[in-house]
């Protein structure tokens, strides 16, 4: 592209699964000001990307996958973004979209809020320390997560996931699903008379009792409920925390 021609620019906006509107920048408002940017360079908006409730802690974001077909086809010149972690919250993954797709197909980067510039040497320059600090602050974030977590299993609440055959979560508390129940106890009653998994299986199936999605139940599924033996007991572990009395037990 000669010197003189206008560069043709696209935004790349997101929000993550985390925290969807990072510091009040709304999709809406980051394209406004990625756009505000490419009128005030003079350049020619060609469309954004966006990814809506996605992670920055991967690359598989169909709408940077979007951006970077359109960078290989040679369909624009500059990408705009509000800050770097926009891009990606990992270092090395900030890396490489830069090095290995941007400057390899001669692409322009700039950062609407931290003065960042790919065409500048002191752009180029910056952006390996703002990358390293976007993965700090997600590496806290995680950590910060975990021990809140870990903090409200031993205080009795229920961490996340899907609740253990038998219990269903209520107010962040596993509470124990009477009809489940009921089957759970009838497994570990079988089990204790030396019945195989697959003559259980067969037996509750016979019973007409369906699993929690519908289907019969299955030598795997017969498995599962009796590696939760803790867990039927009032014994909840999270994280290498094993919290007793966690919640109301099943089994004696």
């Amino acid at each position: 592209m000669g010197n003189n021609e206008i560069k043709r620019a696209c935004a790349y906006i997101r929000v993550s699964t985390e925290k969807q509107d990072m510091d009040g920048y709304s999709l809406e408002e980051q394209e406004r000001l990625c756009k505000a940017t490419i009128e005030s360079k003079e350049y020619e908006y060609v469309k954004t990307f966006s990814d809506p409730g996605v992670s920055g802690k991967t690359m598989q974001r169909p709408g940077l996958q979007a951006m970077i077909q359109a960078i290989v086809k040679k369909e624009i010149d500059a990408v705009v973004i509000l800050k770097l972690d926009r891009l990606s919250r990992s270092q090395k993954d900030t890396l490489t979209i830069i090095e290995d797709i941007l400057i390899k197909n001669n692409i322009t980067l700039i950062s609407v809020k931290e003065t960042l510039d790919t065409s500048t040497p002191w752009g180029r320059a910056m952006i390996g320390i703002l990358a390293s600090f976007n993965q700090l602050d997600r590496e806290n974030i995680v950590q910060r997560t975990s021990m809140g977590r870990n903090a409200k299993a031993k205080q009795g609440e229920y961490a996340g996931g899907k609740p253990p055959y038998g219990y269903k979560a209520v107010n962040k508390e596993l509470v124990i699903d009477e009809e489940e129940a009921a089957v759970v106890r009838i497994v570990y009653a079988e089990k204790a008379k030396g019945s195989t998994l697959r003559a259980i299986a067969e037996l509750l199936n016979d019973k007409g009792i369906k699993n929690r999605q519908g289907n019969d139940f299955t030598f795997a599924t017969v498995q599962k409920i009796l590696l939760n033996e803790e867990v039927y007991k009032g014994t909840y572990t999270y994280n290498d925390n094993v919290i007793k009395n966690h919640h109301k037990a099943i089994l004696k």
